[in-house]
């Protein structure tokens, strides 16, 4: 796979072309920054305080904050059976049945969403005269409650929650078979949304429920979020721990301290030659999503889930910052003994 990432140098970053292979042979990606931080206070001789990154507080919102009152669209008895020459009356009876009253997340919006379209439909039939008032006044008010129904598909489906929430672990390695599995899922997902969401009708829910499956069997996605929230911090804390090589190690009058070849060979042989090649990995897969989450940020009713999907939406610049901030004491250091990274 080709991609565009930015490469270390002495001087600075520059845009290169390089091929990164689909998988790591190495578990726990983000222990990488361990095996450095070590590596590099050790030839220093100062303790190596722990880069451990705590369980992160950005978390999907709790379904009780996100739920909305739903007021129930009423039809008396005596008029629901007088529907039978519609679909209405079959929705209606599917609706009050059991499996009909256990619905929730996105099949309560689809099976709303087909209600607005039976009474709409059973508004215009002929055979309405004697209710068709009443169908106008019960279209009129489940039409001002299909918002709330969706905000409680967002709060609720468990298979959405579980793709846009931020995992326990970080990933292990680069899949691209499950990676391409979860985003496609989620995608295709977010397709059927917005035209649904559009025309505000719904076709065979098939497709979207086959999707949500998907999400729901898959942990890349969250993993994913974990790796780069994960990543940020530990690069963030080296940086704060390190913020300046010291001037100690720099090669001065032709003279190249062991400790600053030391200080190379671990930064060539861990952040150059592993770490960097899987950041610039994990940013690509992750601006891959950002479509997507914008179009799911746009749809979502509740504004602290829009501000929770934008905030996932932002998590490639900040690793790309805190990389950024991390190596700035690295390029001096490598600049002042003229070191090209890679060359141990």
């Amino acid at each position: 796979m080709k991609q565009s990432v930015l490469i270390f140098r002495s001087f600075g970053y520059v845009l290169v072309a390089l091929g990164l292979s689909a998988c790591s042979d190495n578990p726990g990606l983000t222990e990488y920054a361990d095996k450095l931080h070590n590596r590099v206070h050790n030839t220093l001789n100062r303790p190596a305080n722990s880069i451990t990154a705590p369980k992160p507080q950005l978390q999907y919102p709790a379904k009780r904050a996100l739920t909305q009152t739903i007021e129930r669209t009423r039809l008396g008895l005596l008029d629901s059976l007088k529907l039978n020459h519609c679909r209405l009356g079959q929705l209606i009876a599917e609706n009050n049945s059991s499996l009909g009253r256990l619905k929730d997340g996105f099949s309560r919006y689809h099976a709303d969403l087909n209600m607005v379209q039976a009474l709409k439909s059973c508004v215009k039939h002929p055979e309405s005269v004697a209710v068709k008032d009443k169908l106008k006044k019960a279209l009129l008010h489940k039409k001002s409650q299909l918002n709330n129904s969706l905000a409680n598909a967002f709060a609720r489906d468990d298979a959405l929650r579980k793709a846009l929430s931020v995992g326990n672990n970080s990933l292990s390695q680069f899949h691209m078979t499950e990676y391409n599995y979860a985003v496609n899922a989620l995608e295709r997902f977010t397709r059927i949304l917005e035209r649904w969401n559009y025309k505000k009708e719904a076709d065979d829910p098939a497709e979207l429920i086959k999707m949500l499956g998907r999400l729901e069997r898959s942990n890349y996605l969250p993993d994913l979020f974990r790796t780069m929230l994960d990543y940020s911090y530990k690069l963030e804390r080296m940086a704060e721990l390190l913020p300046e090589i010291p001037q100690s190690v720099y090669c001065k009058n032709g003279q190249v301290p062991d400790k600053a070849l030391a200080l190379k060979k671990a930064f060539n042989s861990i952040y150059i030659q592993e770490m960097q090649g899987d950041i610039a990995e994990i940013i690509e897969q992750h601006q891959r999503l950002l479509m997507t989450l914008a179009n799911l940020q746009g749809i979502a009713p509740q504004p602290e889930l829009k501000a929770y999907i934008a905030e996932l939406g932002t998590l490639s610049k900040k690793l790309t910052d805190a990389s950024v901030q991390f190596v700035r004491p690295w390029q001096k250091f490598y600049s002042a003994c003229n070191f090209n990274p890679g060359l141990n």
